[in-house]
């Protein structure tokens, strides 16, 4: 250890080059893991805060709930298969246009019908509840970024429904689009062009146990009914599995790239100081403690240039607006952290076999 740091003293320069290096590569990946988890965040959110156990669509509907359309008969089928449980809960969820009194906002965003007495009832951070469902809506407060505000009057496109915006929500997103919480009858009855029906029926947590799951799935299947945790939910919405996977592709072969690239400078460095490296193993120094101060050095440079890359990254989310999806992962970041070291030391082992190979009489020679 102590001639891995004696190095690092006699030569600052060029191993603040390699850090430099590290440190780039470093807030590249600690940057887009933060965009990837903020992307994934805001298709989710919503279903997440449902807290639920499962998710009822119809079976035609191929796992989407926007071509989900139960039927009066199937919302009565599920609440008989559910008697022994908690009840579930309607959700309309219909893709609207938000438009202001002079229809010159418009806004893309999900109109989430429910049972506002319900557990699907989301948590009002600012403003109140909803105490008349056929005149008042709750709005994400992402919203405001768009002029939104508590008081304002809202409607949706194509059709002559005025609400009136009574309360915020706080990380309420499907999607990527901000949720406005309405009323789920009231939501129904605009009828056409909507055309708004019941798209799914929500389980609430705790209601099921892996017995009751399987003979709930199987009465449901008699009514073309198919049941689903949100986990699978959530992994069939379009795009979110295809957006997942592309960034944790990304994030791996930076973590890689940088791994590499980091051996490669290790590695011709280790060339560089062949002589002194012969002249420690002529004076007995042994090849194992060479190998492993070299392993402790490239751990030292990576971890400080993940570091470095991880400060970046935190003081960039702090200058981003609000409208960028920046949202930093804890245990996302401590994966990528020990990733980096691990593969950063395993790519300095390419130099070992020029350390094991040195011959002291020719290297000093």
């Amino acid at each position: 250890m102590f001639l891995a740091i004696r190095e690092i003293r006699h030569e600052p320069t060029r191993f603040a080059l390699i850090v430099t290096v590290v440190f780039l590569v470093a807030y590249v990946t600690f940057f887009l893991s933060a965009l990837a988890t903020g992307l994934s965040h805001a298709y989710r959110a919503a279903v997440e805060s449902w807290s639920a156990d499962a998710v009822i669509l119809t079976e035609a509907s191929n796992d989407n709930i926007g071509a989900s359309r139960l039927s009066d008969t199937q919302v009565a089928a599920t609440r008989a298969a559910l008697a022994s449980s908690e009840p579930p809960e309607r959700l309309v969820a219909q893709a609207v246009v938000v438009e202001g009194q002079e229809e010159t906002t418009r806004t893309d965003a999900y109109a989430f019908g429910i049972d506002l007495t319900g557990g699907l009832s989301p948590s009002v951070v600012a403003g109140r509840p909803i105490s008349d469902p056929a005149t008042e809506v709750l709005i994400d407060e992402s919203l405001t970024q768009e002029g939104w505000a508590l008081g304002d009057t809202l409607g949706l496109a194509g059709t002559n429904a005025r609400w009136t915006v009574v309360g915020l929500t706080r990380d309420l997103t499907f999607q990527t689009a901000p949720v406005i919480t309405v009323d789920a009858q009231a939501l129904i009855d605009l009828g056409d062009p909507l055309s708004p029906a019941v798209n799914a029926m929500i389980v609430p947590g705790g209601g099921l146990d892996d017995t009751s799951r399987s003979e709930v799935a199987s009465a449901l299947a008699q009514d073309d009914l198919v049941m689903m945790t949100p986990a699978d939910f959530i992994g069939e919405l379009p795009g979110y599995s295809a957006q997942v996977l592309t960034f944790s592709l990304m994030i791996g072969a930076l973590v890689v790239i940088a791994a590499l690239v980091l051996g490669i400078f290790l590695y011709v460095l280790t060339l560089q100081k062949r002589a002194v490296l012969g002249v420690l193993k002529a004076r007995g120094v042994p090849t194992r403690y060479l190998v492993v101060a070299g392993g402790f050095q490239t751990a030292m440079l990576a971890a400080a240039g993940v570091i470095l890359g991880l400060v970046a990254t935190q003081l960039t989310g702090w200058l981003l607006p609000a409208s960028v999806p920046f949202r930093p992962s804890l245990a996302l970041d401590a994966v990528i952290t020990v990733a980096f070291v691990v593969m950063a030391v395993l790519g300095g082992l390419m130099s070992v076999r020029v350390v094991s190979r040195i011959d002291p009489a020719e290297a000093v020679a």
